[in-house]
């Protein structure tokens, strides 16, 4: 996004509409290709992971089989502004005995809540942390993500319920074992809210193809819009 700006503004002072729509190619370009600590608004809401492709080129998609990663807490209840421990781990499964990727929710275990798909409470990690970082999807630190790339065994984290009770909860994530093979909607117990009423559901859409056939159309929309930029431009 920095070498956008940069060549953004060396244009300015020489062509208006041509800087606009420069800009507008950066910020297409951002939403459909970047990944990493910055985590793409559709990202945050269905944990699908953004730049993971096959050996073929074409969007990967999670896996089928049963997941070899498991998340444990210490505690199935909460209360306002308690603090539960996450412990993510690899129990070997599949051969697999560590992970290299992750991103990370708590969300509402009430199907029939208008915010299903919206993270809940806030993360913390311990000081010295290399591989994990918080994000900020919808609220300050509401999600656990990767900044690095290693061979993770497991890791423990720490969150923070809200101030105001949510019903029950349940922790979502998506880890990866390499880009192109990853588990989606791997999910924890229940975290229970002892002054709600509320059977737990877990709360997930299946993935479609529809949203690998959305990121296909943007990349073709921003590749034709600089080839009609670039004519554009060199016609004056």
């Amino acid at each position: 996004m920095l070498k956008c700006l940069v060549f953004f503004s060396c244009k300015l002072t020489n062509n208006k509409s041509m800087t606009v729509s420069l800009l507008i190619i950066c910020l297409l370009v951002a939403s459909v290709s970047s990944h990493g600590l910055y985590v793409p608004g559709q990202a945050c809401v269905d944990m699908n992971p953004v730049g993971h492709l096959d050996s073929e080129g074409n969007k990967a998609y999670s896996q089928t089989v049963s997941s070899p990663y498991k998340i444990s807490i210490n505690s199935t209840t909460y209360t306002a502004n308690s603090v539960i421990e996450v412990f993510v781990y690899a129990n070997g499964d599949h051969g697999y005995t560590f992970y290299e990727g992750m991103l990370l929710q708590v969300r509402r275990g009430n199907c029939d809540h208008k915010y299903t798909d919206v993270a809940v409470g806030n993360f913390m990690l311990d000081i010295g942390e290399d591989f994990l970082t918080t994000i900020s999807c919808t609220n300050l630190d509401d999600t656990v993500g990767h900044m690095a790339h290693a061979h993770i065994y497991n890791r423990t984290f720490y969150w923070k319920a809200p101030p105001v009770t949510e019903g029950p909860l349940f922790i979502r994530a998506t880890i990866a074992r390499r880009q192109r093979t990853f588990w989606m909607n791997v999910v924890s117990e229940f975290i229970m809210d002892p002054g709600s009423s509320v059977t737990p559901e877990i709360c997930i859409e299946p993935p479609t193809i529809c949203s690998a056939t959305i990121h296909k159309l943007s990349k073709l929309l921003v590749l034709a819009l600089t080839v009609y930029i670039f004519i554009i431009y060199h016609s004056y």
